[in-house]
């Protein structure tokens, strides 16, 4: 069974503790401010939704269990598609500048 909202916002020690929790209750938090500041902003939030009969995060968001961050494939990094150059010695490659392209141990590919 998972943990009540109040109950993770009491176990966690951290700031970043605290921003899941915060995403979940749509709810901005300063990192500037203390962890027991922060605490009773998101404990009177979660309050205020117990309230309403609110009380686990998958009753605030019901599709909230079914997205896995694990098998989410990363953005791909764009490859750089202009000249390049190759140093001789160590084999590496970098984006062509006129002031590499001066140096005799580079070469262009």
């Amino acid at each position: 069974m998972s943990k009540t909202l109040i109950e993770q916002i009491e176990e966690a020690v951290t700031k970043d503790d605290f921003e899941p929790i915060a995403e979940q209750l749509n709810v901005e938090i300063n990192k500037r401010q203390g962890v027991e500041t922060i605490r009773a902003e998101l404990l009177e939030v979660a309050e205020s939704l117990a309230e309403q009969g609110v009380t686990s995060s998958e009753e605030l968001d019901p599709d909230a269990g079914d997205y896995d961050l694990e098998n989410v494939p990363a953005p791909e990094k764009p490859k750089y598609k202009g000249r390049k150059l190759k140093h001789i010695k160590n084999g590496r490659i970098f984006p062509w500048t006129a002031a590499l392209a001066k140096n005799r141990y580079m070469q262009e590919v």
